[in-house]
């Protein structure tokens, strides 16, 4: 059985010096205390709020959505470096500003192009974000295989899938699908980077009527915008009624 921990579900606008009673981090997840997707600043705020200093200790395997502040922090990579040695899944732009480190190993990701990290198989595809670099899409979604044979699709930061991408994702079926919805049931300029409910309505009948989610998968939604959405419970209720989970900070699935 695989287990898949959020250790951050919030966008870019939360920040630490604001926490209240409830709080979201910049999104990053923890598959199996083994893979960690994104690594931003605000992973060891979570392990302290779970009075766990040791939860990184079996990290071996760090793979990057993207270049924003948010999701990757040098200092915080440079940080677990410092305990263990770690493979680094990113593309050359994240691999130079992080700077070379004797107990980093990195795999630089190409669109399409299935890898082998650890105990898990992932395919990066292109994610519809606003990171372009010399011309290239530097935005990855992922698919992943666990060693057990589950199959996690982890769809943060973008909007609309891009043709390529939703025809990779058409070749899977889903245990778990996690995507972005960091606009809420809003009209903002964001849609042309980040999901809107509205958008997750339309592309959630499309999964279904695919047929790439398993009987027994999960639909949720993270990276929810402090500014964009209101309380937890209210967007719980809106996604409710498309079948979709409101993932919070410490949200534990087994798979």
């Amino acid at each position: 059985m695989s287990e898949f921990l959020f250790l951050g579900t919030g966008a870019a606008d939360w920040r630490i010096e604001d926490k209240g009673e409830f709080f979201r981090r910049n999104s990053a997840a923890l598959i199996n205390r083994e893979l960690m997707i994104d690594c931003g600043e605000h992973i060891f705020d979570f392990a302290e709020s779970v009075n766990n200093s040791s939860l990184y200790n079996n990290v071996t395997d760090i793979i990057i959505t993207h270049n924003h502040r948010d999701h990757i922090c040098k200092d915080t990579v440079l940080k677990l470096a410092q305990q263990q040695k770690i493979r680094v899944g990113c593309d050359r732009n994240i691999m130079n500003k992080i700077g070379e480190h004797s107990n980093i190993e990195y795999n630089i990701f190409k669109p399409f192009e299935g890898v082998r990290m650890g105990n898990y198989s992932i395919m990066p595809i292109l994610a519809n974000h606003d990171v372009v670099i010399n011309g290239d899409s530097c935005a990855y979604h992922y698919i992943i295989e666990t060693s057990d044979g589950k199959t996690i699709f982890y769809g943060l930061d973008g909007a609309w899938f891009l043709r390529p991408s939703w025809e990779e994702m058409k070749k899977h079926m889903f245990d778990i699908m996690i995507f972005d919805c960091t606009v809420g049931d809003n009209d903002d300029w964001r849609l042309f980077e980040h999901n809107t409910i509205s958008m997750l309505r339309t592309m959630i009948k499309e999964i279904k009527e695919r047929n790439i989610l398993k009987d027994n998968g999960r639909l949720i939604a993270s990276h929810l915008a402090k500014t964009l959405h209101g309380s937890h419970e209210e967007t719980e209720l809106i996604l409710n009624k498309i079948d979709v989970l409101t993932a919070y900070d410490g949200m534990k699935l087994e798979l």
